[in-house]
């Protein structure tokens, strides 16, 4: 599983790990114990995840299927990836779906046939009626028998946007990502949103500039891209490739049509990047898991250590062990320090949260409104909708972004109040950034504009009304003139009023429209406010039941520790001399053993330190 060279240190780590939960059995710390487990669990994991993300057509599916070597994504003029496509290492090729089971069980496995996957298998009869969450599929490419497990994901944009929220979701539980744009244009201001919002997330990536084989004018395309990405101060490195040329190089063994598709630079790109394991958020955790571990059983050691070989001193310690113990305790009160910066914390943030995406509403709503007032909205009605949707897209990526990075922050708040009251090492949750962008999947679609555009025939009969009341008026006042009804003068009253009522009648019927139009606008946006607000209170909701749980645990076991520490205390005083003596050996036996678990665990967790 793990190579001579492993940049992750995985056999070290596990030795520590093993090491350190011998000491805790023997100590009956079945807490650390379990923690540690999950731990060994979480780094001998050897899936190194890449996720590939982009706009709708872009060629994600050619260029991971080209890079495999193996169809594993649908690919086609008229298809798209529409689900996750999850791609790993395994001797048979296999395809199957995971479905949702409901009332929060855990989802269904269901084997599907391999030819499938070129099919729309959301509505796959082989699950049932029940969503289908994503694909996972197996195959024999040397490329993943590395542990790369490649994720593909469908097509951002569209009205709606409808999978952009939940392609950045997969993005904080990947290792590196690989982004698709087509080099047909320059990136839209979507794109480059996208762009900006996914690299936020995942900072570990590369832009591939696809299909180059199909448009002459790639280069001045890249270059242009390129200087975007400069003005923008995005410093990812951009690649110009073609599936296309890959897939004929493989297919005629040609070596040197492999490197003129670049794929070679994708893969030196996984490897000194991504395999190289250069910023592995997972080894972190795991490593001061350990060392959390480790100080635990230190303090409980050394205290029952310092109680055998200083009689004198057991006294003292044991009144220290005792305040220990009752701040601890403490701790797990609603009033204390860290359940005040959680609960403070988090209602700032919910509030932020909303605030900021009530602004964001705002300026969209006034924009639109703007764009309404300066031209006919029937006549340019579907530009707008378009305009508006994809702006609302954005903005709740923006939020959901905003919203993902503050929890972070906030996580790291709570955890400083541990390490201030003496802890060196708390283990940072997770959050789950998948959790907090699932349920932002479909907006409605902006309601149609019942009001008819003003027609040739509308603006004539207009007219002729007014004409008509002002040939008849001034006709009958000049009859007693001795004049005729149709005269000069009533012909030309009659025009002049008749353009006055022709132009006020069509002010007020584009009046109606536009206000019609904001009406519509307004209501689509009040909507979509409405079911993100809602998600997104949820979902902060968890992140506090998440984050509440995870350090009332570190509380619990702090206080734990501390509890047994003062146990063994006191119990050295009353343990026989022989029996004393064979204690304080193994003690001393522990205590060297943590000692190097935790020099060794520093060693580890310098590099991240410098690098960060």
């Amino acid at each position: 599983m793990t190579q001579p060279n492993d940049p992750r240190k995985v056999k070290v780590i596990v030795e520590l790990i093993d090491h350190t939960s011998k000491i805790a059995d023997a100590n009956e710390r079945g807490d650390l114990v379990e923690r540690l487990a999950r731990a060994k669990q979480r780094i001998t994991d050897p899936q190194i995840r890449v996720v590939i993300a982009g706009q709708l057509k872009q060629g994600k599916s050619q260029l991971l299927n080209s890079l495999l070597n193996v169809p594993v994504a649908r690919v086609g003029d008229d298809e798209s990836t529409v689900l996750p496509t999850v791609v790993t290492y395994a001797e048979q090729g296999s395809a199957r779906l995971v479905v949702s089971a409901g009332d929060g069980a855990e989802p269904e496995l269901v084997e599907i046939p391999t030819a499938d996957l070129t099919k729309d298998l959301r509505r796959a009869p082989q699950a049932g009626g029940r969503e289908v969450l994503r694909v996972e599929v197996t195959a024999p490419s040397p490329l993943l028998k590395g542990g790369l497990a490649f994720i593909d994901t469908p097509g951002v944009g569209g009205h709606g946007q409808p999978h952009l929220s939940a392609t950045l979701g997969l993005l904080p539980d990947a290792d590196a990502m690989l982004m698709c744009s087509d080099t047909s244009q320059e990136f839209t201001e979507p794109e480059m949103t996208f762009i900006r919002q996914a690299l936020e997330i995942c900072p570990v990536a590369v832009i591939l500039a696809t299909k180059t084989d199909l448009y002459p004018h790639w280069r001045q395309i890249v270059e242009a891209n390129k200087q975007h990405l400069a003005r923008a101060g995005i410093t990812t490195p951009m690649i110009p490739v073609s599936a296309m040329l890959r897939a004929h190089a493989i297919q005629l063994n040609d070596k040197e049509l492999n490197e003129e598709s670049n794929f070679p630079a994708i893969i030196n790109f996984l490897k000194d990047n991504v395999l190289s394991r250069q910023n592995d958020r997972v080894r972190d955790q795991v490593v001061a898991e350990v060392r959390s571990a480790a100080e635990h059983l230190t303090l409980a050691v050394q205290s029952e250590l310092s109680a055998f070989n200083d009689p004198d001193k057991r006294d003292r310690l044991s009144a220290e062990l005792e305040r220990r113990k009752e701040e601890a305790q403490e701790a797990l009160q609603q009033t204390a320090l860290w359940q005040q910066v959680l609960n403070d914390g988090i209602s700032d943030l919910t509030a932020d949260v909303d605030h900021d995406l009530r602004n964001r509403f705002r300026v969209i709503t006034q924009h639109i409104e703007q764009v309404i007032d300066n031209c006919d909205p029937s006549h340019h009605w579907a530009e707008i909708g378009t305009e508006l949707e994809n702006a609302v897209a954005t903005a709740v990526g923006d939020n959901f972004v905003w919203a993902y990075q503050r929890a972070e922050a906030l996580a790291a708040e709570v955890a400083r109040t541990f390490t201030e009251a003496g802890l060196e090492a708390v283990k940072m949750p997770d959050i789950s950034a998948r959790d907090m962008g699932a349920g932002f999947t479909e907006f409605k679609s902006l309601a149609a504009l019942e009001a008819k555009p003003i027609k040739v025939g509308d603006r004539a009969v207009s007219g002729l009304r007014g004409s008509f009341g002002g040939v008849l008026m001034f006709g009958m006042l000049t009859s007693f003139a001795g004049l005729g009804m149709l005269n000069p003068l009533s012909l030309a009253a009659g025009g002049l009023l008749g353009r006055k009522a022709y132009k006020e009648e069509m002010e007020n019927k584009m009046l109606r429209i536009r206000n019609e139009a904001k009406m519509n606008v307004r209501r689509f946006v009040d909507d979509v406010q409405f079911v993100v607000s809602k998600e997104s209170r949820d979902r902060l909701k968890g992140i506090q039941r998440q984050l509440r749980d995870h350090y009332r645990g570190i509380a619990n076991q702090t206080t734990r520790s501390l509890n047994e520490s003062l146990q063994a205390t006191l119990a050295a005083a009353k343990m026989a001399e022989n029996e004393r003596n064979t204690r304080v050996r193994e003690l001393e036996r522990q205590l060297n053993i943590l000692k190097q678990v935790l020099d060794h665990a520093s060693k580890l967790s310098a590099p991240a330190a410098v690098a960060s």
